[in-house]
């Protein structure tokens, strides 16, 4: 059941090859420059908004070359990707901030060739309010529970991917990139309440390298469901024959992959009836440790946040949810 997005698709390989040469030599220059401090993530969506751009423009304004599009053009694609597309205001505002970035990048690097151009995206193109598209899950202690009982009867590998989401928070791509290495049972902190892995890790930031952090995992919910793996995992690879240290692995023993994964989740999505992603487990987390009063300041270290401000964000917790010890004053009254 995954998370319902209505999806309009004007892009395709055989239009791609159609697109003005120009603005190919240009989207790849761009990529290019931008390659030096920029993440792979990164650039595949540069180049997926611009052919998206691109392609709009050899369709509906006579394939141009960047260069010639004028404001009104520009305005009239974004209102084409809102009324036809039904793209949501944070690809609008992504795709605004990417074409703003080309053309900063044209203005830098090409001001002899085109000493007249201007960038104009940031001051026609006005930025969307931020809206909510899709389903959101908020999942209770009983369905993680539950969905944790189930696996570990079913599948010690999917419980320990579920146990290590939920208790560390971790996004999709960072639980993917866990290996045996990172995870050690006497490097525990906060009291011995939590694990800090090893060593560092690449999680999502600003850079081609990305932000390197350490990841704190809740101890005790979680070693169970890692030791009964691990026994399996040491098994499973013997048994092929190989050699690696990354915690997940496909059923031949190699290092799984995102397919492998989004096939886990399938089955946990039909066993909850609720669509599931990793994103929600954060929450999650988030709300269970707010719940239990943890500090903002200690919550904001754990997740490795620049600011304190994104415990609200991620904060899914009820003025009803909270602890207030005070309330016991009530019953003498």
């Amino acid at each position: 059941m995954p998370r319902k997005t209505f999806r309009k698709r004007i892009t395709s390989n055989k239009l791609t090859k159609k697109i003005n040469n120009k603005n190919i030599i240009l989207l790849e220059r761009f990529l290019k420059e931008k390659s030096q401090r920029s993440s792979e993530t990164t650039l595949k969506v540069y180049k997926s908004n611009l052919i998206m751009f691109f392609t709009w423009n050899l369709l509906h304004n006579e394939n141009k070359f960047f260069i010639d599009i004028k404001k009104l053009e520009f305005s009239d694609f974004f209102s084409f990707a809102i009324e036809e597309l039904q793209v949501g205001s944070s690809k609008i505002n992504n795709m605004r901030s990417v074409l703003s970035s080309l053309s900063n990048f044209i203005e830098k690097f090409y001001d002899e060739d085109y000493p007249d151009f201007r960038n104009v995206i940031l001051k026609t193109i006005e930025s969307v309010p931020k809206e909510v598209r899709r389903e959101k899950t908020i999942f209770t202690d009983e369905q993680i529970d539950g969905l944790l009982l189930r696996l570990s009867e079913n599948d010690k590998q999917q419980a320990c991917w579920v146990a290590l989401a939920v208790t560390s928070g971790a996004r999709f791509s960072e639980l993917l990139n866990f290996t045996v290495n990172l995870i050690d049972e006497e490097r525990a902190v906060f009291n011995g309440l939590f694990l800090e892995t090893t060593s560092k890790i690449k999680t999502k930031g600003r850079g081609k390298a990305g932000k390197m952090i350490h990841k704190y995992i809740l101890k005790d919910k979680f070693l169970p469901y890692y030791n009964a793996w691990l026994t399996e995992r040491e098994e499973l690879l013997k048994k092929e024959g190989l050699e690696h240290d990354y915690l997940f692995t496909k059923i031949n023993g190699e290092p799984a992959t995102e397919s492998v994964i989004r096939g886990w989740i399938e089955g946990f999505e039909k066993y909850l009836d609720v669509p599931f992603y990793a994103h929600a487990l954060r929450h999650y987390l988030t709300t269970l440790l707010v719940i239990q009063n943890i500090p903002a300041s200690l919550i904001k270290e754990l997740f490795g946040w620049e600011s304190v401000d994104m415990v609200d964000v991620y904060s899914d917790v009820t003025m009803k949810d909270m602890n207030y010890p005070e309330l016991e004053n009530l019953k003498n009254i």
